[in-house]
């Protein structure tokens, strides 16, 4: 893995190209943004839409939404790719020396990115991090459903009132933040076809909540 020491995310291109989205380089490509005009204007940090989410915990102290940050290093390049084009997504985990590492194209990696938003970076996911231990973005979502409904219900000790409530509460929750997610994502990307990939990618989270709601109900 040469090159790729950083716990994260890598996307590695047949072209050589490759885009880290390790938490540095995250964080980095999110100041930038904050820090110039031409990227995020004064008129779009004013909008309504532009701010953190109604229920996020820290909806009156973000400088911007947590959960789009693994998005800004896309942005940029998003002409560069088509949605079929082939892409290796390698993923570590923080505090984990495994590696995992998959075949995939620019829309599915666009799920991966969904996936990494809403566990580690959206603020209303990350309150929900319990139940995802053991999960990585590069999982499929039905294989991510069923290991955090494990969790969820070994964490209440198998009680269908609290596992119900807990899930219905998440899919309450994640709903508006992904909406909320898309609607911040129009005002920053200025392209349609990307910002309908991403739209598209929506899906995964969507079902991952529509699985887990048939575990509690079976």
């Amino acid at each position: 893995m040469g090159g790729l020491q950083a716990p994260g995310l890598y996307l590695l291109f047949p072209n050589g190209h490759r885009i880290d989205l390790t938490r540095e380089r995250i964080e980095s490509k999110t100041e930038q943004f904050l820090n110039d005009p031409a990227l995020i204007p004064d008129s779009v940090k004013a909008a309504a839409t532009y701010a953190p989410c109604a229920i996020c915990p820290e909806k009156y102290t973000a400088r911007i939404c947590h959960a789009i940050m693994p998005v800004l290093p896309f942005i940029e390049q998003v002409a560069d790719y088509m949605s079929y084009d082939e892409v290796t997504a390698i993923y570590r985990e923080r505090d984990q020396p495994a590696w995992h590492g998959r075949q995939t194209t620019m829309q599915q990696a666009l799920q991966c990115i969904a996936i990494l938003s809403l566990t580690e970076y959206c603020e209303v996911g990350r309150t929900y991090h319990v139940y995802f231990r053991g999960i990585n973005p590069l999982m499929p979502p039905d294989e991510i459903a069923a290991r955090v409904y494990r969790n969820i219900f070994w964490e209440h000790r198998g009680h269908m009132d609290a596992i119900r409530d807990v899930i219905t509460r998440m899919r309450h929750e994640i709903t508006i933040t992904a909406t909320c997610q898309i609607e911040r994502l129009r005002l920053i990307c200025s392209s349609d076809a990307f910002i309908n990939a991403f739209v598209n990618t929506q899906v995964s989270v969507e079902f991952l909540l529509v699985e887990l709601a048939q575990y509690a109900s079976d």
